[in-house]
């Protein structure tokens, strides 16, 4: 559709820069209203106001069964605290994803905020009332030791909103 847009944006700029000696760029349709020539192609006026109608109908109904299928979750805890890590070591946490919602809830991503920072998300959906778990492991690059450590994980589910965040830090050891 971007691409559609674009090219349409582009084409309107070649054909508004030209010099067509004061020729109207518009044709007539039906009743007397105009159109630009550009969409005038083998679909009426009326079939063109039909499919985007019927492209926006189509969004609306993707958008309800996106709001039907969501469901809620709580991620316990949303920081974890290392403390002490040893430089150039592995340190792994595990986070518990309830889902406190009543349809399945599907885990589509976990991101770290840096390289350094490994998640490990349910690849299976979580079902009401049951939990699930975020394994997530760290370990530092040369150059991090003694210094305070502090991470995002980004996860997005099928969750109002889509995404949660948890957080672990720490101090890297010298």
């Amino acid at each position: 559709m971007k691409k559609m847009i674009w090219v349409f944006s582009i084409a309107m700029l070649t054909f508004s820069c030209t010099n067509d000696g004061g020729v109207d760029s518009n044709i007539e349709v039906k009743d007397g209203a105009k159109r630009s020539k550009l969409s005038a192609g083998s679909q009426s006026a009326e079939e063109l106001q039909k499919a985007a109608e019927e492209r926006r109908k189509q969004q609306e109904e993707a958008e309800k069964e996106r709001l039907a299928n969501q469901t809620t979750m709580e991620i316990l805890p949303s920081v974890h605290d290392f403390g002490n890590i040893p430089k150039e070591t592995s340190v792994s946490t595990v986070f518990k994803i309830k889902n406190t919602g009543d349809k399945p809830l599907i885990i589509n991503d976990a991101k770290a905020s840096c390289g350094c920072t490994v998640p490990r998300k349910p690849e299976e959906p979580i079902m009401p009332g049951e939990e699930g778990e975020l394994e997530v492991t760290f370990k530092s690059n040369p150059g991090q030791e003694g210094s305070p450590m502090n991470k995002n994980v980004t996860v997005t589910a099928n969750i109002p909103g889509s995404q949660k965040i948890v957080t672990i830090k720490g101090v890297v050891s010298k």
